[in-house]
């Protein structure tokens, strides 16, 4: 049998805010300082992809930038 995978009411705002803030961090918009990004992540943030791999926080936070500018390449050719 599944669990029931309900969340408590009380924390909704919380869950909110921290789907927001995961969408900031994987697609900021352009002009994002990484500050910004360096602020929401701690120093020992690390997350795992969904091929399963495990990602430090250095690597997450230059991906984006990396592929805004794999992303500007491509539009030049």
């Amino acid at each position: 049998m599944e669990p029931a995978l309900v969340n408590d009411p009380g924390i909704s705002s919380i869950l909110e805010e921290l789907v927001r803030l995961e969408f900031d961090f994987h697609q900021p918009k352009s002009g994002t300082p990484l500050a910004s990004l360096e602020r929401i992540s701690a120093s020992d943030f690390w997350e795992v992809g969904a091929s399963g791999r495990r990602y430090s926080r250095d690597f997450a936070l230059e991906e984006p930038d990396n592929r805004r500018q794999h992303r500007a390449l491509k539009h030049e050719v």
